[in-house]
């Protein structure tokens, strides 16, 4: 994507679903899915910095 706010956007919107399903699930998922879970979460945080850092430079 080109446009850092709409990466901003689609980061965050993951970063809190998968927040959601880490801190608050109703049932334990299994280890193999919580890892994925944990994955996607980092990668989501990964793109919200770059998104912010990419805003702030003025691109």
């Amino acid at each position: 994507m080109n446009n850092p706010k709409v990466s901003l956007a689609l980061s965050l919107l993951a970063t809190v679903y998968f927040g959601y399903q880490i801190f608050a699930p109703a049932e334990a998922p299994s280890a193999a899915l919580s890892t994925l879970y944990w994955a996607f979460l980092v990668i989501g945080l990964i793109g919200v910095a770059g998104s912010v850092v990419k805003i702030a430079k003025g691109g």
